[in-house]
C-alpha cells in the first residue's frame, strides 16, 4: 500500500530520480501524484541545489520556489520513509519551473542556463509518471495515461481559477499538508455527493447499475465548469468563515447549473 513518503527509484531515458510519493491517490485510488527534490533535479539540470534553495521563501503561509519571473511553484516537505525530510516540487511542475527559468534566467550563469534547456528537450511529464507507475505498480495502462494526460491538461486550463481558490485555503485553511484535499473533497461532496476520487473514477467509466447513481449523474463536462465556477467564488467571498465560504459557494453553482444539468441529462 502506497503512502506519503515512500521513495521510488526512477530509471528515465537513462537519467535515474528518487521520486517521492506526495499524495498516495492524488491522482484516484492507487495512482499518487509524485515530487522531486532540489538535488535530483540539480543533478539534471546544472543549477546548483543551492540555487534552487536560496529561491525558495514562505508566502501567505506556504512555501514557494520564486523564479526571476516572478512565477511561483509550491515546494512540499515531505517525511520520507528513509527517516530524512525532502522538499520536493511536484514533477510536472518542474516543466513549467524549468520552461519559465530558461525564458527568464536573470542571472542565472550560462552552464546552467543550458542545462536546462538541455532538460527540456528529453522530459515529457506524463513519461516520467509512466516510469513511476511502472515502478509502483509493474504496470502501466491505457486508463493510468489517459487519466494522467487529461489531468496534465486541466491542470493547465484551471490554473487561473485554482490559484485564486488555492490561496484562500492557504490562508484560511490551517497547517495541515492535506487542507487542499480535504478542501477539495468538499467542493466534490457538496455538488455531486462524493469525494474527488469517487467522481472521478465515475467520469472514467460509463454510467452503469445503479438507477440512483444514473439518475445523479452529472457529465465530465459540465461538472469541470461546475468545479472551476464554485472554487473561482470561494475566492471572492469574503467571509472569514471558510466554510460558510464553500457552503454558499456549492449553493450559488448548483443554481446556476440546475438547467443546463437537466440539459445534459436529457441528451442536449
Amino acid at each position: 500500500m502506497l503512502e506519503t513518503g515512500q521513495l521510488i527509484p526512477i530509471n528515465f531515458k537513462g537519467r535515474t530520480f528518487n521520486a517521492v510519493v506526495i499524495d498516495p491517490d492524488g491522482l484516484g485510488e492507487g495512482r499518487p501524484t509524485i515530487g522531486i527534490g532540489y538535488r535530483g533535479m540539480s543533478r539534471h539540470t546544472d543549477v546548483p541545489a543551492q540555487t534552487f534553495v536560496d529561491r525558495v521563501s514562505e508566502i501567505e503561509g506556504m512555501n514557494v520556489l520564486k523564479l526571476p519571473s516572478g512565477k511561483t511553484f509550491k515546494v512540499s516537505e515531505i517525511a520520507a520513509n528513509d527517516g530524512n525530510v525532502y522538499r520536493v516540487i511536484e514533477a510536472s511542475d518542474w516543466v513549467d519551473l524549468v520552461s519559465d527559468w530558461a525564458k527568464n534566467p536573470g542571472r542565472l550563469g550560462k552552464k546552467a542556463r543550458n542545462g536546462l534547456i538541455d532538460f527540456l528537450t528529453w522530459y515529457a511529464a506524463e513519461g516520467l509518471y509512466a516510469a513511476a507507475y511502472t515502478i509502483i505498480k509493474r504496470t502501466y495502462t491505457y486508463e493510468d495515461s489517459q487519466i494522467i494526460q487529461q489531468w496534465l491538461v486541466s491542470r493547465e486550463a484551471g490554473k487561473p481559477a485554482r490559484k485564486d481558490w488555492a490561496y484562500a485555503i492557504s490562508e484560511q485553511g490551517g497547517n495541515s499538508p492535506f487542507k487542499y484535499g480535504k478542501w477539495t473533497n468538499y467542493v466534490y461532496k457538496g455538488l455531486f455527493g462524493m469525494d474527488a476520487a469517487e467522481m472521478k473514477r465515475l467520469w472514467e467509466s460509463p454510467v452503469s447499475g445503479s438507477k440512483h447513481i444514473a439518475r445523479n449523474y452529472i457529465p465530465e463536462s459540465v461538472g469541470v465548469d461546475m468545479i472551476a465556477y464554485c472554487e473561482k467564488l470561494i475566492s471572492i467571498l469574503e467571509f472569514d468563515d471558510l466554510e460558510r465560504a464553500h457552503d454558499e459557494a456549492i449553493r450559488l453553482t448548483q443554481m446556476k447549473f440546475r438547467q443546463q444539468v437537466d440539459t445534459e441529462k436529457l441528451g442536449g
